[in-house]
């Protein structure tokens, strides 16, 4: 059996200055945040990086200077405040900031995960995030529309928290499931290197037990680090809530601190 385990450090090494990263998780729930805070300390800059719904992880690399462009629906950390460092890179144009509609965003992932040149879509064709992105036309050949056809978005890496996983990379997701844990299976098809930091490793029996619970399997997972509490202060169940006075100070100093 090959083992898909790994160490913090090994894994760490698998992002290159320049890649494009994308980030799983809710606002406030099953964030990679261990492993993101571990890409930041290492030096590694001028991500390109993308997530559907953007928060820690996204501000904890901004605010370490190793960003170059972000690409999401969303930056922030939901009812607890602004995401501090994100803000300012946005607004000193210290950053690029790459705003996407959720199904614009989505779509995209969605066609380099299905491996497709484009996804056509209606989406957007009013909006003045057109304005933003170079998107091309093409034309129905059933029914004469036009359409947009969106390109996919690939990723070097994508940084994934989840429950728990066996050694050799069948990865599973807490029941009942939680919001967008389906956008960060596609996330996962859409990149070419997939670390996912997990709560615990367990042996494979566990897993059969709760077949059904399994999403992500070897083929789709290329490192597994064992992270307890690796999520923290975004949630990860069924073992742990967020953390909210450590997201209040976060979004009010912009230090993660405990």
């Amino acid at each position: 059996m090959d083992t898909k385990a790994t160490t913090l450090e090994d894994a760490v090494r698998l992002v290159r200055a320049g890649a494009t990263v994308g980030i799983g998780g809710s606002i406030t729930t099953r964030k990679p945040v261990a492993l993101v805070q571990s890409i930041a300390d290492s030096g590694v800059g001028d991500l390109h990086v993308v997530s559907f719904t953007g928060s820690l992880g996204i501000d904890l690399l901004v605010g370490a200077g190793a960003v170059r462009t972000v690409s999401s629906a969303y930056v922030g950390l939901g009812h607890f405040g602004r995401a501090p460092h994100f803000v300012a890179a946005a607004e000193s144009a210290a950053i690029e900031d790459r705003e996407y509609s959720e199904w614009l965003l989505l779509q995209r992932i969605r066609a380099a995960a299905m491996g497709v040149a484009f996804i056509p879509t209606r989406a957007a064709m009013a909006s003045e995030l057109l304005e933003l992105h170079s998107f091309r036309h093409v034309t129905d050949p059933y029914s004469g529309d036009e359409l947009i056809a969106l390109p996919p978005l690939h990723l070097d890496v994508a940084l994934i928290h989840a429950w728990r996983a066996s050694n050799d990379g069948y990865v599973q997701f807490a029941d009942p499931p939680d919001h967008l844990w389906d956008i960060d299976v596609a996330m996962a098809k859409a990149a070419a290197t997939v670390i996912v930091s997990v709560d615990e490793i367990v042996p494979a029996q566990v897993l059969r037990e709760r077949a059904d619970l399994t999403k992500l399997f070897p083929v789709n997972v290329d490192a597994v680090v064992e992270l307890p509490g690796g999520s923290w202060p975004t949630a990860s169940r069924p073992g742990y809530e967020a953390d909210a006075a450590a997201l209040q100070a976060y979004a009010a100093a912009g230090v993660l601190t405990r």
